[in-house]
């Protein structure tokens, strides 16, 4: 433990959240531009898919297709394909570049200002971004293409949508190059840095996943077969770093909040790099297996139970143990502890579920859907304790920025729990209205309760994108500059 840790440990925790002094005055225009950006693009896109979400959720209500005109399997599917793109692409992928945008800024500071290379990547990852969400929704709204449900990232059978996928991630990966870049000059880096770099490269591995599966490509596995085996390797090595990034949330969060980390620095940094060697498997399984082969497929999925249980076990668990020896801090605190602490829960009861899924019913979504749930919650936490701070805006609705993760995390407890206990009974994933086959009271009271929990978390993810939009658009507390 270094001197700083020791003194801030002493120090009690803010009556609401401090600005993390890492970044102080390091944050110059062309960083605080490209901030702004990353931050305003995942906001975007989780309200359209949050709408979404709310017409998918009522889609599946017992009685619904009886009501609504809008519940046919067509809208149904390319729905979902859109939902799943804005929730847990772009939004993921937003707040990924985000703190990459960050690190970038503490790491070159004030000491030379970013050149004109730098500030070119920057401007074009950015850009290119918003640019690529306009691509991504146009075939929705106009009703082109083919959906293809597969697994990770569904897409719409049409060369726009493609096109906006590949922009997509290019425009990611600029910015994650660049971090990559001045960290290889850098001997001694902060840990912090080091997580989100390390997630940044656990993402290019999941491109290279992507191209691999291009180049071989089975023969006759038809556009749906082959649109999951594009995404099913990538999709496996792209949740590695959504989950350190979770991580490295945690311990952000923990360190402005508590004055005080969960874990040791060389801590989080052994833990990112067992992620990070995870990773490096998916791209050598193209080359030492079948292609498309079940062992091949089967070997993506033992990834998870090799390669994820020691890091997310070793961070989280401290994270836990820190909250429990300071629960008059946390209980005391700014309301992103409380967000962490349900996040925490929600990521370990999905976690549980995954151990007794089916493949085919809706116990699968019940696992995922708590999971990713519970990354998009600390990324919620992560906009009031970092971005909009460093942005200039603050808040103190510490009762409504509670009551919106509760909603949210609460609500999606519910929706995983009704889907669980229905796919005991054998309904259907993927499926709407009559097609769910809802043949007896218990199925028609388990999709209820998913219903209702959907509903709940919907109302959480609105207030969130309310409260955050609208502090985007108001002026910045002048006594918060960017660094000259």
């Amino acid at each position: 433990m270094d001197e700083r840790e020791v003194i801030a440990r002493s120090m009690p925790p803010p009556v609401d959240m401090a600005i993390d002094g890492n970044f102080a005055g390091k944050i110059t225009p062309p960083f605080m531009h490209e901030l702004r950006g990353w931050v305003s693009l995942p906001l975007i896109a989780l309200a359209l898919a949050g709408l979404l979400a709310l017409l998918l959720a009522a889609s599946r209500v017992p009685g619904a297709e009886k009501v609504l005109t809008w519940t046919g399997d067509s809208f149904f599917q390319k729905g979902l394909v859109a939902h799943v793109t804005f929730a847990f692409v772009i939004w993921y992928m937003g707040v990924h570049v985000a703190l990459t945008v960050l690190m970038t800024a503490q790491m070159q500071g004030t000491r030379v200002p970013p050149g004109f290379l730098s500030i070119l990547v920057g401007r074009a990852g950015l850009y290119g971004a918003g640019l690529s969400l306009l691509l991504l929704l146009a075939p929705v709204l106009a009703d082109l293409g083919e959906p293809s449900l597969n697994n990770y990232i569904p897409v719409l059978d049409h060369p726009v949508y493609y096109s906006g996928l590949a922009l997509l991630a290019g425009s990611v990966a600029l910015p994650v190059v660049r971090l990559l870049v001045l960290l290889a000059r850098e001997r001694k880096a902060d840990a912090a840095v080091f997580a989100v770099a390390a997630a940044g490269l656990i993402y290019l591995l999941a491109l290279v996943c992507v191209a691999a599966a291009w180049f071989t490509m089975p023969e006759n596995v038809g556009r749906q077969g082959a649109n999951e085996y594009l995404m099913w390797g990538g999709g496996h090595v792209l949740q590695f770093a959504n989950t350190g990034l979770m991580l490295c949330v945690f311990y952000l969060i923990s360190r402005a909040a508590l004055g005080e980390t969960p874990l040791p620095a060389s801590w989080l940094k052994v833990m990112m790099l067992v992620l990070l060697a995870g990773a490096v498997a998916g791209p050598l399984l193209y080359i030492t297996h079948e292609a498309g082969g079940a062992t091949q497929r089967d070997l993506f999925t033992r990834l998870y139970w090799y390669a994820l249980p020691l890091p997310t076990t070793v961070v989280l668990g401290s994270v836990v143990l820190l909250l429990a020896r300071r629960y008059r801090d946390a209980l005391n605190g700014p309301p992103e502890i409380k967000a962490v602490a349900m996040a925490l829960f929600l990521f370990a009861f999905g976690g549980v579920l995954g151990f007794f899924e089916g493949s085919i019913d809706t116990r699968t979504p019940s696992h995922y859907h708590a999971m990713l749930i519970a990354v998009s919650l600390a990324f919620m936490a992560l906009y009031f304790s970092l971005f909009l701070p460093l942005l200039g805006r603050r808040t103190k609705r510490q009762k409504l920025r509670t009551a919106m993760y509760l909603l949210l995390g609460g609500g999606q407890f519910l929706h995983s729990l009704g889907l669980y206990l229905a796919g005991l009974e054998g309904v259907l994933r993927k499926t709407p209205g009559a097609a769910q086959d809802l043949d007896n009271a218990w199925k028609i009271i388990t999709m209820s309760v998913m219903g209702l929990g959907g509903l709940i978390a919907v109302a959480g993810g609105i207030i969130f994108i309310f409260l955050a939009g609208r502090m985007l658009l108001a002026k910045p507390d002048q006594t918060i500059r960017p660094a000259t």
